[in-house]
């Protein structure tokens, strides 16, 4: 517990208002995935943002995560492949499955999305091109193994951004890690189709009358005076 109090210090969290079905647990490139969901929608997930962290780290967030989730999307391996090589990275992330399917067997499926490619930072005065060749390599191993692995393991499924197929200035900032606004909203779209896809065998069946209105909900009511409004709050202010 020491560990996950350390963690909560720099933990980023986002929760809607209704208990959420979904969390979304990963590094700093979810920072501002929340800003496209509604926090009043019962659909909106959970989000868990922990700037820096690992593949092996996630586990200590585990604890933050909602106990109304039963779907959890991983997005890490960045820092990972950072200095690690994919092998290495991928071994790490298999045992982080088989931890969340014994500490939380509450959670049946487990989205896992693929480490997003780097570009050069613009930021420094020499062009880190031989890092990011390398590190790129890195990213194309680990989601081959990583797909290989989510078509043979039950519970766990691949969410492809298609991210790497676009030019890496349209989609990243100047740093070339962090998604720009672009590329954080192609995020959340895709991660909105995967919502409504867990959705849809619920809301498939089409109705044979017209839904209606709830008692009350256009009802017309004439609109108080100034007066009347001032008694009004002024009786609602005692206590």
């Amino acid at each position: 517990m020491a560990a996950a109090r350390a963690f909560r210090k720099q933990l980023t969290w986002r929760f809607a208002i209704h208990g959420a079905s979904t969390a979304i647990v990963g590094d700093s490139q979810l920072k501002y995935l929340h800003q496209h969901f509604d926090p009043a929608s019962p659909h909106s997930p959970a989000f868990l943002c922990q700037p820096g962290t690992c593949i092996g780290d996630i586990g200590e967030l585990l604890d933050f995560v909602p106990k109304s989730t039963s779907n959890l999307i991983l997005h890490i391996g960045s820092n990972d492949l950072a200095n690690k090589n994919a092998p290495t990275a991928f071994n790490r992330y298999v045992a982080l499955l088989d931890r969340i399917r014994h500490e939380k067997p509450d959670i049946p499926m487990v989205f896992a999305t693929p480490v997003l490619p780097r570009a050069p930072n613009q930021r420094l005065r020499r062009h880190n091109w031989r890092a990011v060749r390398r590190f790129n390599f890195e990213v194309w191993e680990f989601n081959l193994r990583l797909l290989s692995l989510c078509h043979e393991r039950e519970g766990v499924f691949y969410v492809n951004h298609r991210i790497d197929a676009l030019p890496p200035w349209t989609v990243l900032v100047a740093d070339g890690l962090h998604p720009s606004f672009a590329g954080v909203s192609l995020l959340a779209w895709n991660i909105y189709n995967l919502l409504l896809d867990l959705r849809r065998p619920y809301i498939n069946n089409w109705l044979e009358l017209a839904p209606q209105p709830e008692a009350g909900a256009y009802e017309l009511r004439e609109a108080p005076s100034y007066s009347q409004a001032l008694r009004r709050d002024s009786s609602d202010a005692t206590c």
